[in-house]
């Protein structure tokens, strides 16, 4: 069983982070078992959590038949991946047993929106990660980030 603070680290958006930023963020996580065919965000509901992976695979389904699956620990499951305006826009279910690390939504957008060179890290990484991951859900303007996500 690992850590919240071991799967940040391996993380493309959080690896990079420094140590205090790592302890206001950590506090938030809260760890998850999940069960094949758990499914922990439905589509169309209000978005109340991102998640972190730390074991397990998990298929993101969203409208037009576009889909995500992710597997390696560190993953990030999160704003425009996940969710706009504060609704999912992607069902998520584990494709195997697994465990994930849930940080509550309004939470994590409060520390991206801190004037801090963490949140500009998180926020530059994650664009990486998207161009690595799913490249074809990216946001391109520039916008309120609570009102978004």
């Amino acid at each position: 069983m690992g850590s919240i603070s071991d799967v940040l680290k391996k993380s493309i958006v959080f690896k990079s982070l420094e140590v205090t930023d790592l302890q206001g963020l950590i506090p938030l996580f809260e760890r998850w078992e999940l069960h094949t065919g758990d499914v922990i965000t439905t589509a169309g509901e209000t978005a109340q959590y991102f998640f972190i992976v730390e074991r397990g695979t998990l298929l993101l389904a969203m409208d037009q038949g576009r889909s995500v699956v992710l597997s390696a620990s560190g993953d990030f499951i999160a704003m425009e991946l996940l969710s706009a305006r504060g609704i999912y826009k992607a069902t998520t279910t584990a494709l195997e047993n697994g465990v994930v690390f849930a940080v509550p939504r309004g939470a994590f957008l409060a520390f991206i929106q801190e004037d801090t060179p963490g949140a500009a890290a998180i926020m530059d990484a994650w664009q990486d990660y998207l161009d690595q991951r799913a490249g074809f859900v990216k946001i391109i303007e520039d916008i309120d980030v609570p009102a978004i996500f």
